[in-house]
């Protein structure tokens, strides 16, 4: 469950930040404490990589 959130929040985290690991929780949503528990539905993955996206100012990796 929840893989391809945490690697968005992994990734945000790298390249920004607690900053960006806040903001991307902020535009989601979706806290990471949160995230684990959450699904990986198609949904979910699309508002995370517009979020990763606004974050980084590059296209969201695919997980």
């Amino acid at each position: 469950m929840a893989e391809k959130l945490l690697r968005y929040y992994s990734y945000v985290s790298e390249t920004h930040g607690f900053s960006g690991k806040f903001e991307l929780a902020k535009q989601t949503k979706v806290p990471s404490t949160k995230a684990s528990l959450e699904p990986d539905s198609p949904e979910l993955i699309t508002l995370f990589k517009k979020a990763v996206e606004k974050i980084t100012g590059k296209p969201a990796p695919d997980f």
